[in-house]
């Protein structure tokens, strides 16, 4: 039996590596809004415009409201070109774009006169070196910061700022740190693509409407505020103070970008999730995320990958079939991973989940082990991470779990808190008794594999994964997934030469590139 949870196991990372190639090379050839998005964010341009929504979702907005196939072009190039010509800085040109009296498509014609490009292009390039020195800024901050305070716990205790103001938020976060919270996580709210293509409005999850709504916690804005709350809590508690931000929707390198401004730690986004929860089209996902994951590694924040989505079922709902469930959900795991290393994460700075939510109830005791070892063995490289929705499920167990867990050779390197296990107090000290009793343990004595029911559990697992893979191979990953209707699948285009900005975020630019525009024809 050992010996064929050996061999699954090879096929699972031997397939998941070949689809993430497959993915990863299709990805590459693709720009979306989101990513034009985060382009315009890196060159400056942030805040609200005069009708009180996201000014570079504004902005781009006008850009292709003629004609989407604009975007393989790529809008920073026909910016700068209009910066240049009417000598704005980014954010003076970029109300102006969202008032409608700069025509960026128009700005985009032009550039097939090189006279034009150039002067844009060392514009742009001047842009996107201040961007480049704020990244590098941050990334020297935060080893300055934590080397001055401390290192971090090899178990931190993490938990999440729940007000939506951003002012209350920060207070709350500074709390959490007080308490012993070593991470803060903020909920980003939706973005404005996401909720048009939902048609919703706006609610505690989404972006707020509107000059008189306060920030929320999740913005740009927000986030700047939290980060000097959580160094001004560090600094009085003797420790760095991290900060994290999650978001699953169709605006993973706006994030990306945010995370390098503004100082954030650790980011928790996943194209599994964002293809599964939420219904973003899969090729737009792995689009999206392809160019968050070059912006996150310029920024030095850590990756937080999921444990994988519940597929099949609502995620409300105790899955009908455990074991496929289950088998599922480490499939896409692995294929996340696999794409995050695809992109040049190395592996000691991708964190993955530990266990889905929905694999812990009242009698799971074995299947959670099942779980969690699987990802020790499958994935040596990485950190694991309990989520909030897992440590729920675990409820005041949670410790004995998670001393189980890491004595069995599992690196469990955060848990996050839901709100209804606060005050953290209350179980800081028994999660990090647990961590300490754990490593005692397994230093004390070599912990043997698995047997029995649970060696059972880990083979049938590890199967309905490997199928799960084999079906994404044959099918495609929107079949294998099993949705009809996909968001974002209209804001992709095919990436052009000429797109600068995106070159630079991949770390391609080079100075014969020559922009090529897109006619539609």
């Amino acid at each position: 039996m050992e010996g064929d949870l050996t061999g699954a196991a090879t096929s699972l990372l031997e397939l998941a590596d070949y689809l993430a190639d497959r993915l990863a090379r299709a990805a590459r050839a693709r720009t979306s809004l989101a990513c034009q998005h985060a382009m315009l964010r890196a060159i400056g341009v942030s805040g609200l415009a005069p009708n009180g929504r996201p000014l570079a979702h504004e902005v781009l907005r006008r850009f292709v409201a003629t004609d989407r196939r604009v975007l393989r072009t790529g809008v920073a190039l026909p910016f700068a070109l209009a910066a240049h010509e009417y000598d704005l800085e980014p954010q003076e040109l970029a109300v102006e774009v969202a008032d409608g009296h700069v025509d960026l498509a128009a700005e985009a014609a032009l550039l097939r006169e090189r006279s034009r490009s150039g002067p844009a292009r060392i514009l742009l390039e001047a842009w996107l070196d201040a961007a480049d020195d704020r990244f590098e800024a941050n990334r020297v901050a935060r080893a300055e910061l934590a080397s001055l305070f401390g290192a971090a716990p090899s178990m931190c205790v993490a938990a999440e700022a729940r007000p939506f103001d951003a002012r209350e938020a920060a207070a709350d976060a500074a709390s959490l740190v007080g308490a012993g919270a070593d991470l803060v996580r903020v909920r980003v709210p939706r973005d404005g693509e996401l909720r048009d293509d939902l048609g919703a409005t706006a609610s505690e999850d989404e972006w707020p409407v509107g000059r008189d709504v306060p920030p929320p916690a999740g913005s740009q804005r927000g986030l700047a505020l939290l980060r000097g709350a959580l160094d001004e809590a560090g600094a009085r508690n003797g420790r760095y103070a991290r900060l994290a931000a999650r978001r699953v929707g169709l605006a993973a390198p706006e994030l990306a970008v945010v995370a390098g401004f503004e100082r954030i730690d650790s980011v928790f986004i996943d194209p599994m999730d964002a293809i599964v929860e939420v219904g973003v089209d899969p090729d737009r996902a792995m689009a999206d995320h392809a160019v968050a994951d070059a912006l996150l590694l310029r920024s030095g924040a850590r990756l937080v990958l999921g444990a994988g989505p519940l597929v099949g079922a609502e995620p409300t709902r105790t899955p009908p079939d455990p074991v496929l469930a289950s088998g599922r959900a480490l499939a896409l795991q692995a294929l996340s991973r696999s794409f995050a290393l695809r992109n040049g994460f190395p592996a000691d700075r991708v964190d993955l989940g530990a266990i889905p939510a929905f694999a812990i109830g009242r009698e799971s005791s074995v299947r959670a082990l099942v779980e969690v070892s699987l990802r020790a063995m499958l994935f040596p490289g990485h950190r694991l991470v309990v989520d909030d929705q897992a440590a729920e499920a675990c409820g005041p167990v949670l410790p004995g779990l998670l001393a189980t867990w890491m004595a069995a050779g599992a690196q469990v390197a955060m848990v996050m808190l839901p709100g209804s296990l606060r005050p953290i107090g209350q179980l800081h000290d028994g999660l990090r008794g647990a961590a300490r009793a754990a490593s005692a343990l397994s230093d004390a004595h070599q912990v043997g594999p698995l047997r029995g029911e649970a060696l059972e559990g880990a083979a049938a697992v590890l199967s309905a994964a490997v199928e799960m893979l084999r079906k994404v191979d044959r099918s495609g990953l929107a079949a294998a997934v099993g949705r009809e209707a996909w968001l974002g699948a209209e804001g992709l285009e095919p990436v052009g030469p000429g797109d600068v900005a995106t070159a630079w975020v991949r770390n391609e630019l080079r100075p014969e590139d020559e922009p090529e525009i897109a006619t539609g024809r």
